[in-house]
């Protein structure tokens, strides 16, 4: 039996623009989860930057926080 997939997973951002991928989430904290980690790939190779809306009070958690410091240009948190 093959280990991978027939298809490979996808992550969907909620919007788009044409220098932005942008992914709403309303948790009070956030991991680099697959879909943050996927979208900021994609970010990269369409020269866009990965917007994240989260609530105020947002606290990125550990994995975020060093996703975002190894690529400062490419991650913006904007609470809301």
């Amino acid at each position: 039996m093959d280990p991978r997939p027939a298809h490979p997973r996808r992550a969907r951002a909620d919007a788009e623009t044409k220098d932005e991928i942008v992914l709403v989430k309303y948790a009070a904290a956030l991991h680099a989860t697959y879909q943050i980690r996927t979208l900021a790939e994609r970010a990269i190779r369409e020269r866009k930057r990965l917007v994240l809306l989260v609530p105020r009070g947002f606290r990125p958690a550990s994995t975020l926080q060093l996703l975002i410091a190894n690529n400062p240009e490419l991650i913006r948190i904007e609470a809301r």
